[in-house]
C-alpha cells in the first residue's frame, strides 16, 4: 500500500474542529478553520469585533439577525436548522437570509408583531393578502414556496 494513501485514510484531528456540529456558534467556527481564516480575519470580513467571533464560537452569544445575511455570504454556507417545508419555516429562512428581526419584517409587512409570531409558528395561515405578498417576496429570494 502506497505512503500516499494510507495518510490519506488517516484522519488527525484539527484544533478547535467539531466532527459533528450542532449549534450555531460551532458551525461558524468549523466554516472559518476549514477556510482558514483567524479571528481577527473573520471579524474583519464581517465588520464584527474580534470578542463577538469568540462569543459566537464558544457558545455564549448569537449573532444579531442582522449580521446574518453577511455570515451566510462570507462563510458561503446557511448554517440555520429551520425546516422551510411549512410556511412558517420559509418566514423564518426569508428574515434570516434578509437580515431583518420580527420586529422590523412585521413593520415592513404591515402586521403586529405577535402576528408574524404565529405566521412563524405555524398556528395561523396569513389572510390572501399577505399570503401573495409573501408568495412573491420568496420567489424574488432562494426560498421555494410550494
Amino acid at each position: 500500500m502506497p505512503f500516499n494513501d494510507l495518510r490519506n485514510t488517516l484522519r488527525i484531528p484539527i484544533k478547535g474542529y467539531i466532527e459533528a456540529p450542532t449549534s450555531l456558534g460551532d458551525k461558524i467556527r468549523n466554516r472559518r478553520i476549514e477556510l482558514q481564516l483567524t479571528l481577527d480575519q473573520l471579524a474583519a470580513l464581517l465588520n464584527v469585533t474580534k470578542e463577538a467571533i469568540v462569543y459566537w464560537e464558544y457558545n455564549r452569544g448569537k449573532p444579531k439577525v442582522h449580521n446574518y445575511p453577511k455570515i451566510i455570504e462570507v462563510l458561503g454556507l446557511y448554517p440555520f436548522n429551520i425546516d422551510t417545508s411549512m410556511l412558517g419555516g420559509k418566514i423564518i429562512a426569508y428574515r434570516y437570509s434578509k437580515g431583518l428581526s420580527r420586529k422590523k419584517f412585521s413593520k415592513l409587512l404591515g402586521v403586529d408583531e405577535s402576528t408574524l409570531r404565529t405566521w412563524e409558528e405555524n398556528k395561523y395561515i396569513p389572510v390572501v393578502d399577505f399570503m401573495q405578498t409573501l408568495k412573491n417576496l420568496f420567489k424574488d429570494s432562494d426560498i421555494t414556496y410550494s
